[in-house]
């Protein structure tokens, strides 16, 4: 349901942004397929620098995070990007996670890193990328949370 909720919203929103797509595009909004599964919204300070926020799901609870991302030419390919960077998550999961125990929901907060590999394509405004973000669980349950993946496709704008 929550999942369903997401891509309509995402379809919509898509569907109100203008067609118009320049070099120098400033924002990218998108789904990501991956833990957490959900939406991806990335404004682009500069060639080399962005801030990700992202609204996910994952263990039938709902998570954000807001990462600072600082993006790297390849020198491989134009447009292929890596990226690094770190902020914070925060959120609730249910009993259906393994590190809920005897309760409905458990509140969790911590801090996140991020390593990916970004691409932008020449000629349509769309973007792609791979990333891991491992997450260190600070409140709710004390932990880390290494197997955090995800393929994140984004239209930009």
């Amino acid at each position: 349901m929550i999942r369903k909720t997401i891509i309509y919203i995402l379809i919509g929103f898509l569907l109100q942004i203008s067609n118009t797509y320049a070099q120098d595009h400033k924002n990218a909004i998108g789904i990501r397929a991956g833990l957490p599964f959900g939406i991806t919204y990335k404004h682009f300070f500069d060639a080399n620098s962005s801030l990700e926020a992202i609204v996910g799901t994952r263990w039938k609870g709902l998570s954000t995070s807001a990462k600072y991302e600082y993006h790297i030419e390849t020198n491989i390919y134009p447009g292929l990007q890596w990226y690094v960077g770190g902020g914070a998550a925060l959120g609730y999961y249910n009993n259906d996670s393994p590190w809920v125990v005897g309760t409905d929901y458990r509140l969790i907060f911590g801090i996140e890193a991020v390593i990916g590999i970004n691409y932008n394509f020449e000629d349509v405004p769309l973007n792609i990328s791979f990333d891991w973000t491992p997450l260190f669980n600070m409140l709710g349950y004390t932990d880390f949370d290494f197997l955090q993946f995800a393929l994140s496709v984004r239209y930009l704008f």
